[in-house]
């Protein structure tokens, strides 16, 4: 979405979004909605929508929801502006996926809920502003979470693979799944990175045992 708007992810997320914060200090983001009776969405016109080609999760899987996602078929119809469809036609499940792009950000959201429905939270431990501030920037603010990385001594700190260190630099899907992995490490303890240091990184590793041993 922030592609299509030629805006930074900054910018993007405060002029489009409005911040949530969950009970347990998770940051969330929701669209805002335009100031109107049916509260419409921004980028949906009468010639349909502005953003098609880059829409998120949602509007991808509308009709179908992860509640009659286990149906076979479904029928939509024609000249909806905001699917961009103008024929009738029923749909398989598997092809509507396929034929909206799904698979990528179905596969972002497995990561992301690997995080929101992990253990730390379920036992019921809380992020503090710092935690809850990193946690916003990598998954939300991609272009400064890439300054972090990039405009510091991240990757001297951390051992990365010089062909990760490209990729995530070149993609943002890349960029984001890395992202996931720095707040498995930095959240949870995961060994989802190593340390340059590699006694430093022994002594957290055996912490992380002893930690997961306990």
């Amino acid at each position: 979405m922030r592609r299509a708007t030629g805006l930074s992810s900054g910018e993007f997320l405060k002029e489009y979004t409005i911040p949530l914060i969950a009970d347990e200090g998770l940051p969330l983001v929701v669209l805002k909605m335009m100031e109107d009776e049916r509260r419409s969405c921004s980028f949906v016109t009468s010639d349909g929508c502005k953003i098609y080609q880059d829409r998120p999760w949602s509007c991808r899987m509308y009709p179908v929801f992860p509640s009659s996602s286990s149906e076979e078929r479904f029928f939509v119809e024609g000249g909806n502006s905001c699917l961009g469809l103008k024929e009738e036609k029923w749909w398989a499940i598997k092809e509507w996926k396929k034929d909206q792009g799904i698979d990528v950000y179905d596969k972002m959201n497995e990561s992301y809920k690997e995080i929101t429905l992990h253990d730390y939270f379920l036992k019921g431990n809380k992020l503090d502003p710092g935690r809850s501030k990193m946690i916003y920037t990598a998954v939300y603010n991609l272009d400064e979470f890439k300054r972090f990385l990039f405009e510091t001594r991240f990757f001297d700190i951390y051992d990365v693979e010089r062909g990760i260190i490209e990729r995530v630099k070149e993609d943002e899907e890349e960029l984001l799944s890395f992202g996931y992995r720095l707040i498995r490490f930095n959240l949870f303890g995961e060994d989802t990175l190593r340390l340059k240091d590699k006694t430093f990184d022994k002594i957290l590793q055996a912490k992380r045992k002893e930690s997961l041993n306990s």
